[in-house]
C-alpha cells in the first residue's frame, strides 16, 4: 500500500515512531562506534625531526641538526646529528632537550671540523613518547648566533 501527497504531508513536523529494536540498534552502533573512535585514535608516534639554522625556503642553509626517532634501514634511533654545509668558521651544534623536564639528553658539535662535515650519530635510548625539542644554531666557541627549533616526540 502506498501513501498519497497528502498523507506524507501530514507527516511532516510529527516524530515517527520507531520500532524498539532500530533503537537499540542504533544505540549499540552508536556507542560501539564511539569505542573504535576512542580505541583508534593514534598515539603520540615518534617523527624524525631536520631543523635548519634558518628556516628560508628559498635560500641556502648554514647546516642542520637530525633527530632521528627510530632505527630503520641501517640508521639508528634515539639519534642525533649536526652537519656544517657552509665554509664560515662557524659549527653546527644541535640540542636534543627533554621538553618535560628542560634536561639536556644530548648535544652535538661540528666544532674543529671543515665544513660539510656531518658528526657521527650520538645515540642512546630514549624512553617511547618522550616529548623532545631539538635547537639548532650556528655557534663559534659558546656563543650563539642563528638558531632555530622544533618539537617532536622519542
Amino acid at each position: 500500500m502506498s501513501k498519497t501527497l497528502s498523507q506524507l504531508d501530514q507527516c511532516r513536523g510529527k516524530l515517527m515512531r520507531m520500532p524498539r529494536f532500530v533503537k537499540r540498534a542504533v544505540v549499540a552502533a552508536t556507542a560501539t562506534g564511539g569505542m573504535v573512535v576512542f580505541a583508534s585514535t593514534p598515539a603520540l608516534a615518534s617523527a624524525d625531526l631536520t631543523v635548519h639554522v634558518h628556516d628560508c625556503g628559498v635560500c641556502s642553509t648554514h647546516g642542520y641538526g637530525w633527530f632521528k626517532a627510530d632505527p630503520e634501514a641501517g640508521l639508528p634511533g634515539d639519534a642525533l646529528k649536526a652537519c656544517d654545509l657552509d665554509a664560515d668558521t662557524y659549527a653546527i651544534t644541535a640540542w636534543l632537550y627533554n621538553r618535560d623536564t628542560g634536561n639536556l639528553i644530548r648535544k652535538v658539535s661540528t666544532a674543529g671540523h671543515a665544513a660539510n662535515y656531518c658528526t657521527p650519530w650520538a645515540t642512546g635510548n630514549i624512553a617511547e613518547q618522550t616529548p623532545v625539542w631539538l635547537k639548532v644554531c650556528t655557534t663559534k666557541g659558546s656563543t650563539e648566533y642563528l638558531c632555530n627549533s622544533d618539537n617532536g616526540w622519542a
